[in-house]
């Protein structure tokens, strides 16, 4: 879902509002100039750029606020990078420290820090814990609540049920590509929120008496 809506795939049906204005996902830079933000799922292959210092990764996505022509000041950058990390916490040695050299939590923080530097409107969020230590974990979390307090919309995808019902006020729930259940944390149990998400087993036609065996069907031991 994420890779579709920043354009990384093909939007195959549908369409795309903000803020009640259809937008055309033509590109990724598009999409961010909407106002959408997507903290991939996988963190190191999608989201960071490991061999760049901390600095250089957190402003990536607001390059064109810093440039200047084909020139981007340092001091811009430093600036802009201090900015955005100042609320999260980030435990690190300098700005110049190569982003690989960071904790789970804390390179999962400088990607935050790269959108939120975008002044998003819509934050996707895939696997924002996944892979993090407890304590940054914690801190995630408030970090969403705090955005939502702000008036941001963040679209949480996780595998962790406890995540999803402690940080969601709706809960959908998408099988094979298809919304199949909209429910309430407040109401609805993690139990009812599994069973929506398990897939649906079809029944099995029993064989006619006469029908004609083939060793397709016979591994399938019907009739």
């Amino acid at each position: 879902m994420g890779p579709v809506r920043l354009r990384l795939r093909s939007l195959k049906d549908g369409e795309l509002s903000i803020d009640g204005r259809v937008v055309s996902p033509d590109s990724p830079a598009q999409m961010i100039r909407a106002g959408l933000a997507l903290l991939p799922e996988d963190r190191l292959r999608q989201g960071l750029c490991r061999g760049l210092a901390v600095r250089a990764n957190v402003v990536l996505a607001s390059l064109r606020a810093i440039a200047r022509g084909f020139w981007i000041s340092a001091r811009s950058e430093t600036e802009r990078a201090a900015a955005a990390l100042a609320p999260l916490a980030v435990r690190m040695q300098s700005l110049d420290q190569p982003a690989a050299t960071l904790s789970g939590g804390n390179q999962q923080k400088v990607i935050l820090a790269r959108w939120l530097s975008c002044d998003p409107k819509v934050l996707i969020l895939d696997e924002p814990t996944r892979g993090v230590d407890v304590g940054s974990k914690a801190e995630i979390h408030a970090l969403i609540r705090r955005l939502a307090g702000e008036g941001r919309a963040i679209v949480l995808i996780s595998s962790e049920l406890p995540e999803i019902m402690g940080q969601s006020d709706r809960v959908a729930v998408l099988r094979e590509g298809e919304l199949v259940a909209m429910l309430d944390p407040r109401a609805a149990t993690a139990e009812e929120v599994a069973a929506a998400a398990l897939p649906v087993k079809k029944e099995r036609t029993p064989r006619r008496k006469d029908a004609t065996k083939s060793h397709l069907l016979a591994p399938l031991r019907l009739g």
